[in-house]
């Protein structure tokens, strides 16, 4: 998971009014003059809820910043007043699950993914947002739903089958940021070194173990950096590698991570952590990006969507970052997906009107615009592939080509739908931290880890 970035004014700003003009038409073009409603003889209209007022919760991430930046534009669409609240990740996650536990419905509209659904998707307290969707009275004719990813859809969908129905059944968010994973390396510190970009697991521990703690530019630099936080956002950067082992976090209704592919994938990924700082064994993934961002360390496996941190203009390694696919283990490839969304909640009593701001916030318009603010990736393929999004990266090496390779051949969830998972999460990430600390053995630590799961899963 990816959040806020103080760097995120980093793209040349020459495209944003053509752009702003081409919002305004286009989401524009999508009114009726009826009022919306039930009746299928009347059709949609942005004007159809003036004068509401919604409530948000979101995370802090360039996602709400974007959204904050943006919303006068919706306001000044439909009328409706939108007032929004961010707090830092961890106590976002804390609020906003006891805020739909109560049921009061004080906040109409909040950021998700996929495992949070899992969460609030089985005691009802998010919206399926299909019918939505499917409802030419609620729906603008432009939004056009079949330009987002195939892939963030299917992981926005769940049927609550527990440990199972996975990209089947509601969908109960709106993709509006894509994550996938990929390998980040500094192209002056392996060209001076006269190291090859590394292909497997195999040659990434051995590349970062030779330049661990070697001066580059009067500086002592690490090999690897990487998140090592004991909550479960930690093993999106560990799930990307140990998924090129066939490492499963629950298989048959019983934990799997201390199966022989798991013991081996944290095996692998604890002599790979040998060769970051000491610190990284608590860091989240904030402290890993401004560990790379600063310079200090060769490697680093993380959300590719960071690159706007690392290509700003006032960043030391602007220009010198090179964008790789996650290397390859005994499985092939393997990337993680984190999909920052949009959910309605459930007790809202403004749904109609949360549907209008979550269509305007998903809309082509908007996630164009929200490029060069720094909310990236796209989860529109339009998008993707939009000149803004080519102008907006073209002085970053293969970046937009690899993002979206990661995306299509290699990234998704991977890990157990359930409503507990993410208490699952938290505890197998506990247990690799032990490994790389030095706590406790590979085995003993997930011997622990997977009895710990059984108990939480019944």
């Amino acid at each position: 998971m990816f959040t806020k970035v103080s760097r995120k004014q980093h793209v040349a700003r020459g495209f944003k009014v053509a752009v702003a003009a081409l919002a305004a038409v286009g989401l524009v073009s999508g009114c009726a003059a009826a009022e919306a409603g039930t009746d299928n003889s009347k059709t949609f209209d942005w004007q159809a809820y003036k004068g509401e007022e919604l409530n948000l919760l979101l995370n802090q991430h360039p996602l709400a910043e974007t959204l904050k930046a943006n919303l006068p534009e919706f306001e000044a669409l439909t009328g409706i007043k939108v007032n929004i609240e961010t707090l830092p990740e961890g106590d976002y996650m804390t609020k906003i699950t006891t805020e739909l536990q109560s049921g009061t419905g004080s906040y109409d509209m909040f950021m998700t993914a996929s495992p949070m659904n899992f969460q609030y998707a089985a005691p009802g307290w998010i919206e399926d947002l299909q019918p939505w969707v499917d409802d030419a009275t609620q729906t603008s004719p432009d939004w056009d739903f079949a330009d987002f990813y195939p892939a963030l859809i299917s992981a926005s969908r769940w049927d609550k089958t527990d440990f199972g129905g996975a990209g089947q059944g509601g969908l109960w968010s709106l993709p509006a940021n894509e994550e996938g994973y990929a390998l980040f390396y500094r192209k002056d510190i392996l060209e001076a070194a006269g190291i090859a970009v590394p292909n497997t697991h195999d040659e990434l521990i051995a590349a970062a173990k030779k330049l661990n703690g070697t001066k580059f530019e009067g500086k002592t630099i690490s090999g690897f950096v990487a998140r090592g936080d004991k909550t479960f956002p930690t093993l999106n950067p560990f799930s990307t590698f140990a998924g090129a082992y066939g490492a499963k976090d629950i298989v048959d209704g019983k934990a799997a991570v201390n199966s022989p592919e798991g013991i081996t994938a944290v095996t692998k990924w604890a002599e790979l952590m040998k060769s970051a700082p000491k610190a990284a064994s608590t860091y989240t993934w904030y402290e890993a990006m401004q560990d790379f961002i600063a310079g200090n360390s060769a490697f680093f496996i993380d959300a590719d969507h960071m690159a706007p941190g690392f290509e700003a203009e006032d960043s030391p390694i602007k220009g010198k970052v090179g964008y790789a696919l996650p290397p390859e283990g005994p499985n092939g490839r393997s990337s993680s997906l984190w999909v920052w969304s949009f959910g309605m909640n459930s007790a809202s009593k403004h749904k109609g009107a949360t549907w209008q701001l979550m269509q305007w916030a998903t809309s082509k318009e908007t996630l164009t615009k929200a490029i060069g603010l720094g909310n990236m990736n796209p989860t529109r393929v339009s998008v993707a592939n939009s000149p803004e999004m080519v102008e907006a990266t073209s002085t970053w090496g293969d970046y937009n080509t690899t993002w979206q390779n990661i995306l299509a051949d290699y990234a998704a969830w991977p890990y157990s739908p359930s409503a507990t998972w993410t208490e699952v999460g938290d505890i197998w990430a506990t247990a690799i931290q032990a490994v790389i600390t030095g706590q406790s053995g590979v085995k003993e630590a997930l011997d622990k880890a997977a009895d710990k799961i059984d108990a939480a899963i019944k």
